[in-house]
């Protein structure tokens, strides 16, 4: 059973009246409730980085301020989904060894200041102790030239086998999406469409 990690897919990303929106994010909206609604259907363990900004963290100065803690841009955009047992991991969690796990059919929402999820201390733990190494992790949210793609590439150097769904993903720039997606394919991500994740865990079947 593989894991879904599902990025940054907050309002202030995916709504067009958010801070800091992705072109395209609208479009591929379906495409992502599908994907937490099959994790909750069949039990996906499935793993939330999300940003957690404060008001004067550095990145904003590179991008507009966007994901406040508290604010209603922070959220994600289907809180709800999936429907599995939760846990959350702040920015700047305690983390304890007997903490470094990840058990079957959980939802993990794990928060962070800067773009990689691995700056996320659980998260950044279960990567040094090789919890990642050979486990199938199907990738997608925003963006695909940002966030994505230094995710996607710190999994293939932890030794994830990454299912990239492409119609699950937008990028903020056409030209730099097309080469985050080159240097992700060459780093060993595979490149995939939401139907086919939903047929090989409904066992070949579809609901579209």
């Amino acid at each position: 059973m593989p894991i879904f990690i599902d990025v940054d897919t907050q309002v202030d990303f995916l709504d067009p009246a958010g801070a800091l929106y992705v072109p395209g994010s609208q479009e591929i909206l379906l495409n992502i409730r599908r994907l937490l609604e099959l994790a909750g259907r069949r039990r996906v363990t499935t793993i939330s980085p999300m940003c957690a900004h404060v008001l004067d963290d550095p990145e904003f100065q590179q991008f507009p301020p966007h994901c406040i803690e508290g604010t209603s841009g922070q959220r994600r955009y289907f809180d709800e989904l999936p429907q599995l047992p939760r846990r959350v991991w702040p920015a700047n969690a305690a983390v304890n060894p007997s903490d470094l796990v990840l058990e079957s059919g959980h939802h993990y929402i794990a928060q962070k200041r800067t773009f990689p999820m691995f700056s996320n201390p659980w998260l950044g733990g279960l990567r040094d102790a090789e919890v990642f190494r050979g486990i199938e992790c199907v990738v997608f949210g925003v963006a695909t030239d940002v966030c994505v793609r230094v995710d996607v590439l710190d999994l293939c150097a932890a030794g994830a086998q990454v299912r990239l769904v492409t119609d699950a993903m937008a990028g903020i720039d056409a030209a730099s999406t097309e080469r985050a997606l080159q240097e992700m394919r060459a780093a060993g991500a595979v490149l995939v469409t939401s139907l086919e994740i939903e047929r090989s865990l409904d066992g070949g079947t579809s609901s579209r």
